[in-house]
């Protein structure tokens, strides 16, 4: 900063400090201290002012608010840690994730706010100690006071459950509230537990949306946990048209759609759709699910072509699909399938390949159990391209099973098993999420 800047600014800064304390003395005289120091902040809300039952919706409505932002965050941030894309960019941040190196003392993972690029851990927090607080107030309140409460709980135990599924699916390791650092399982019990919560305050409530979006959030769960029994009987109930998004619009930063802004839209390419995922067909039919395109720009690196999902996230206020009926019909398929009821999975691949107008699907029945869990897999790599954070949580869960989907940069990947981006930078080790080192220092039950 020039000197002579440098020094109107001080002087200013010192006139301004000046009037400030003179305006501040003036009254002194007629009132208390007490007064002068009652300083009123707009936009803020006093904790007392949270036992007011009338504000009862507005509270659900910002765990609602909450949740959707962290989802936003997490699935653009699961998608790119995935082999749906691959790194593009010129931006340091943008390209450790792209590539896999995001570590343990990363700021933009660990305290970003919906505002950065992948903040997650946070704001998946945030969304989680407001849907606890929250219901613990409402259940303090009565029927009397609050119109429709049931339905109000279930909401808030639904929409903090999915908190829950992205630190138990993404993260390697857990800490709730402060405590000791827990197993992903653990984290994706407390979801279980929530969810369940939820599905019988919602059909307590006659609330269908809330108890359909609860129902595929547990059978999510419960195939994460192996539970296919569970999974199945959860899924059935919802039906195929089902869908709930976590909203966006243009309104703020906040809550514009994530991977529009860093990896979809022509404003900010920080990445480009991986090979596999373009021109996509099947048995040479062109498969509609999975639709990628180019102009033939090039990326932030100014080395590779940008490749986009053309049908999805297209817009800042294109909406982030949270629960829906075709999830849920993935969730049958694959539990049919893992269960012996090959019959079942196999029509709904049918199913999901007629709606595509591609041609069917093992129609001799002449494929393996192993095959067919396969197909199921990849059924959800194309139904839920760049959506959910599914493809990233494949890669997870799979791990070591013969159905395993390897991560981008390693050996038998389908992107780079050379371990070497496009670009020529190699990939780190990163799979899940790392617990962040703001946690670990600060906690003292993670010592150790």
């Amino acid at each position: 900063m020039p000197r002579v800047i440098r020094t109107l600014s001080r002087t200013l800064s010192r006139s301004m400090h000046h009037l400030l304390v003179f305006a501040m003395l003036l009254p002194l005289a007629a009132c208390s201290l007490d007064s002068v120091l009652d300083v009123s902040v707009p936009g803020r809300v006093r904790e007392e002012a949270l036992a007011d039952p009338a504000l009862a919706p507005t509270m659900v409505a910002s765990v609602i608010s909450d949740l959707e932002c962290a989802w936003n965050n997490y699935a653009a941030a699961a998608s790119l840690m995935s082999d749906e894309f691959m790194q593009a960019s010129g931006n340091l941040n943008q390209r450790n994730w792209g590539s896999r190196r995001v570590t343990a003392d990363d700021p933009n993972m660990a305290t970003a706010t919906c505002r950065a690029a992948y903040g997650i851990y946070t704001t998946l927090h945030t969304a989680r100690f407001q849907a606890e607080d929250i219901f613990a107030r409402l259940d303090a309140f009565t029927d009397a006071q609050v119109a429709n409460r049931t339905a109000l709980k279930a909401t808030v135990r639904a929409y903090g459950a999915y908190a829950l599924v992205a630190l138990g699916e993404g993260f390697c390791e857990m800490v709730l509230d402060g405590g000791p650092i827990i197993t992903p399982t653990k984290v994706l019990e407390a979801a279980e537990a929530r969810f369940t919560e939820a599905i019988t305050l919602a059909t307590t409530a006659n609330n269908q949306d809330i108890l359909n979006m609860a129902l595929v959030g547990r059978a999510r769960v419960r195939l994460d946990l192996k539970n296919y029994a569970g999974a199945l009987a959860d899924a059935r109930l919802v039906p195929l048209t089902y869908v709930k998004n976590a909203t966006r619009d243009e309104s703020d930063t906040r809550r514009y759609n994530a991977m529009c802004e860093f990896m979809a839209c022509p404003q900010w390419r920080h990445a480009t759709v991986a090979p596999a995922y373009r021109n996509v067909t099947w048995q040479g039919v062109v498969d509609p699910r999975v639709q990628v395109a180019t102009i033939g720009t090039l990326t932030f690196d100014n080395v590779q072509v940008w490749y986009y999902p053309s049908a999805k996230h297209r817009s800042r206020g294109y909406p982030v699909v949270l629960s829906s009926g075709v999830q849920a019909r993935l969730f049958v398929a694959e539990a049919a399938a893992r269960t012996g009821d090959l019959a079942t999975a196999r029509q709904l691949i049918n199913n999901m390949h007629v709606a595509a107008g591609i041609p069917g699907y093992d129609l001799t029945n002449s494929e393996t159990q192993a095959q067919v869990i396969a197909q199921v897999i990849e059924e959800r790599r194309r139904e839920m391209f760049v959506e959910g954070a599914f493809r990233f949580n494949d890669h997870l869960r799979l791990t070591g099973t013969p159905q395993e989907v390897p991560f981008k940069g390693t050996p038998t990947s389908i992107l780079h098993p050379s371990g070497i981006d496009g670009t020529g930078v190699p990939y780190g080790t990163t799979t899940c999420f790392p617990l962040p080192l703001v946690e670990s220092a600060n906690n003292p039950n993670t010592a150790g």
